[in-house]
């Protein structure tokens, strides 16, 4: 059994992480959440990259409003040399965006109209375009501040949608955790976004590499 660490910048994300992991790599058992929150990361890449020399760390961040996720990871190391057992991941543009990559279901369990979620569409540049889901903004604003509004249970509608000076609602993470856990197909969901299927074959990647070191060393 391999021994990881996590780390993300909110509890959506490392949500996200734990699903990942369990789906693909069941025979991994997560020591613990490292603590950090989205404006730490970047000042704790070096901690988490020595650590990593020790255990495997697998981090998940936002793109945001980063131009691109190569530019994204070159700022956050600085030169800093990455450990073969650091993961480091980047999602497009949020782990929300993710989430409602699985577009049939993340409509159904909310409870608002399909075609509402944004479609598939080649995000970047034209030499080298990726598949995500075509947000007009960013996709946790989208979420807590349009499509929850439409839904037709009032009760996501409270929970999610943000009060005055809020960026999202009282009871958000009550709200959509239990659908990371429980209904989230990620099959589905990495058929419309490369950032989040270039994560689950880093993932793979790792464990099956490990599986050969372990294989040859008996």
């Amino acid at each position: 059994m391999e021994s990881i660490y996590i780390a993300g910048e909110d509890d959506v994300t490392k949500a996200c992480l734990r699903k990942i992991i369990s789906h693909y790599a069941p025979d991994s058992k997560i020591i613990t959440e490292l603590p950090a929150r989205g404006g730490q990361l970047k000042s704790l890449i070096e901690n988490f990259n020595k650590l990593s020399l020790a255990y495997p760390v697998i981090l998940l961040m936002d793109l945001d409003a980063a131009n691109c996720a190569p530019l994204l990871k070159a700022e956050c190391f600085k030169g800093i040399k990455q450990s073969n057992s650091f993961i480091f991941n980047i999602a497009c543009d949020e782990a929300e965006a993710w989430l409602m990559s699985d577009r049939s279901t993340f409509a159904k369990y909310f409870k608002v109209p399909l075609d509402s979620i944004p479609a598939v569409g080649n995000i970047g540049s034209k030499m080298k375009p990726y598949k995500e889901l075509a947000f007009k903004y960013k996709s946790s604003l989208f979420l807590t501040r349009d499509l929850i509004l439409k839904s037709t249970d009032s009760n996501y509608i409270k929970m999610m949608h943000p009060k005055v000076g809020a960026s999202k609602g009282p009871e958000y993470n009550m709200a959509i955790i239990p659908f990371i856990d429980s209904h989230w197909d990620i099959e589905e969901a990495r058929l419309n976004s490369d950032s989040l299927n270039k994560t689950i074959l880093r993932i793979e990647k790792y464990i099956q590499n490990q599986r050969s070191i372990v294989k040859k060393s008996k």
